[in-house]
């Protein structure tokens, strides 16, 4: 019955995400000026978990790296959550041989501005940014290159907390000059578009009448919204369905 479940991983971004045309749009505008050369806007992209935030963000970096002359990097905040493992990702993903460990953060802030003045201007996508450790300052170097730097940074920030949690002092906050996008969860209908659309990849014809599309989406939509919820639902139910031989996912198996 499941001909591919990568299409239904949290991994897996598709080419355009559905139901977002809007966010991405805004996303896209925040960005936009640093293919003029222009000071962009900095961003901080909130709502909870499974509402596609990641999914956007990388779906608009990956179109201005490929289709524009700016470049664009993405670090999860999660995975490198201190000032200097930040910074230094943030190099290597430029280019830069990896720095060795516990070289200054000052050193580290050289060579970044070394690259903005000699390259181009670059879109930094920091995921999960709740997590970073050093928020404050990070925000703090960053900005201070902008001003300094031939070329500019874009800051593209990822929470899944409010923008009043994250603790920026009134310094960085100043600087930053940050303007937010809210992520809403999925409605019963954007769910359904998703999953309409996955079911077409990840599974045989036929398999996955569509009532049983519209209970998944429906009761997602009420409890949470989360698209992964819905997906990993759909997931186990075809596994299921295939273990016990069956021909079609049932009501029943999801109710289960």
């Amino acid at each position: 019955m499941l001909r591919s479940e990568t299409y239904l991983n949290t991994s897996y971004h598709p080419d355009q995400p559905v139901g977002r045309d809007a966010d991405i749009d805004r996303i896209a505008n925040a960005v936009r000026p640093l293919t003029r050369r222009k000071q962009p806007e900095n961003l901080l992209v909130h709502g909870p978990a499974g509402v596609g935030k990641t999914t956007c963000v990388k779906h608009v970096f990956d179109r201005l790296e490929s289709e524009t002359s700016a470049r664009s990097v993405y670090i999860n905040c999660w995975q490198y959550n201190t000032r200097s493992s930040l910074l230094t990702q943030l190099l290597i993903e430029l280019g830069y041989p990896a720095p060795r460990k516990g070289k200054p953060v000052d050193e580290l802030l050289s060579k970044i501005r070394e690259w903005l003045d000699k390259k181009r201007n670059v879109a930094v996508a920091l995921d999960e940014f709740d997590q970073l450790e050093q928020r404050t300052e990070v925000i703090y170097d960053l900005q201070m290159l902008n001003e300094k730097a031939d070329n500019k940074i874009g800051l593209v920030m990822v929470s899944n907390q409010h923008p009043s949690k994250l603790q920026l002092d009134p310094r960085s906050r100043s600087r930053l000059n940050c303007q937010t996008l809210q992520f809403k969860p999925y409605t019963a209908d954007q769910l359904r578009n998703i999953l309409e659309t996955r079911v077409e990849q990840a599974f045989r014809p036929g398999t996955v009448p569509d009532e049983v599309i519209e209970e998944i989406a429906e009761t997602v939509a009420e409890n949470s919204g989360d698209c992964r919820e819905a997906l990993e639902v759909l997931l186990r139910a075809g596994r299921q369905a295939d273990r016990e031989g069956r021909s079609k996912v049932t009501i029943k198996q999801i109710e289960q």
